[in-house]
């Protein structure tokens, strides 16, 4: 396994924008004014921006952030109410809470640091009584813990988490949920990282499908990899580069079956930020059917799609996208061959926040600030809904 990654104290985002100023792009709006240096000194910058967001319950969502904080909110009880609790998770060395994945009822896991993974529980299920159930150690070398996905395969408990390093990891229980054990390591990274830092952070895994006897989960990579891994036993099925032409890796995934949606961050006008694979279930191969440009602002050097996750609303299926232009796009699939792209709305300061839609459609944004909204016209469906079905 490679050494631990160096660290960046700076959000993806910032860091692409940063290597790009360096290469002569301009952020800054036509005739504007730039930038004078003020005669003061640095200390250090703590970024409370949102790196994660999950799904509890029907009602109840886990915010992490990038200063190493989590919260726990209520949706919309009050417009005034704050999270219902907040603790610290991690150290902001170590790049925040990248990872929230619900595992069971009360129950559920965020990174740590670069060894290893919390496991919280709430025991009367109303989070205020949040605390930690358990800590997943691993070999350091992998990284902090980026992305995660959890399913059950028959009455198994299992949780693919992906790593900084390039890695992923797969865990199991039999029956305690909080308890869970190692099972292997699985190499996913790139001989040839698309972005300029050689970074191979697994930023995103989601479940294809799962049966009595297996699973098959996509994971996607900063390097640009996209791998469809077999659980338990880590086999990988197929990968590929996501676009032969990127400059920049995945931020996100998301998929619905067999389709799959692609978050990453386009640079220049002629690159895109999402992309739309169909994964052929006979040899597993990642099919690229559709891309999209979301930008406002033509002139834009980049604009990093922050996250991608699907969702439901009154006419059926749906997506939404979270971009650096402080925008949230709206589209759909028509017939499993293109995108559709219904518009956006501008609602926040740029950088870009995590998405999280559960099956009750509602939907919940988070940047630095928090934003719901419901996605079914006149009263929304129970609130009582399976955490099974919660769309990721």
């Amino acid at each position: 396994m490679q050494q631990r990654s160096v660290k960046n104290p700076l959000p993806p985002v910032l860091r692409s924008r940063q290597h790009l100023i360096e290469h002569g792009a301009s952020f800054l709006p036509k005739d504007a004014a730039a930038p004078i240096t003020l005669p003061i000194a640095k200390d250090g910058t703590t970024y409370n921006m949102a790196q994660e967001i999950a799904w509890l319950d029907g009602d109840h969502f886990a915010v992490g952030r990038w200063d190493g904080s989590l919260s726990v909110f209520a949706f919309n009880p009050s417009s005034m109410e704050g999270p219902l609790i907040s603790t610290a998770v991690s150290s902001p060395s170590t790049e925040g809470v990248q990872m929230v994945e619900w595992l069971a009822p009360r129950v559920f896991a965020t990174s740590n640091d670069e060894q290893s993974i919390s496991v919280w529980r709430s025991p009367s299920g109303s989070w205020r009584d949040l605390r930690q159930a358990a800590i997943l150690q691993y070999d350091p070398s992998l990284g902090v813990a980026n992305s995660g996905e959890s399913f059950h395969i028959g009455s198994k408990l299992y949780l693919v988490v992906g790593h900084a390093n390039g890695y992923v990891t797969i865990w199991s229980s039999e029956s305690s949920r909080t308890d869970l054990t190692l099972l292997t390591t699985v190499d996913v990274r790139s001989a040839q990282p698309v972005n300029p830092w050689g970074l191979h952070n697994v930023r995103g895994v989601a479940l294809i499908r799962s049966t009595n006897q297996d699973a098959y989960v996509v994971t996607g990579s900063e390097d640009g990899n996209l791998c469809v891994v077999h659980v338990p036993d880590g086999a990988i099925l197929s990968s590929r580069v996501y676009s032969p032409s990127a400059q920049r890796g995945i931020n996100s995934v998301a998929t619905l079956g067999q389709q799959l949606l692609v978050a990453n961050c386009s640079v220049g006008p002629d690159d895109k930020n999402l992309w739309y694979y169909w994964i052929d279930p006979n040899d597993w191969s990642i099919n690229v059917r559709d891309s999209a440009h979301l930008k406002v602002n033509p002139a834009a050097p980049q604009v990093f799609n922050f996250c991608t996750i699907w969702g439901l609303y009154n006419q059926g299926l749906c997506f939404f996208a979270s971009t650096e232009e402080g925008t949230l796009w709206m589209g759909t699939v028509v017939n499993d061959q293109s995108l559709s792209i219904f518009g956006y709305e501008e609602l926040t300061s740029p950088l870009g926040s995590a998405l999280a839609f559960n099956a009750c459609g509602r939907l919940a944004m988070v940047s630095y600030d928090l934003y719901e909204f419901t996605t079914f016209g006149g009263s929304p469906p129970s609130s009582s809904v399976d955490p099974e079905l919660i769309i990721h």
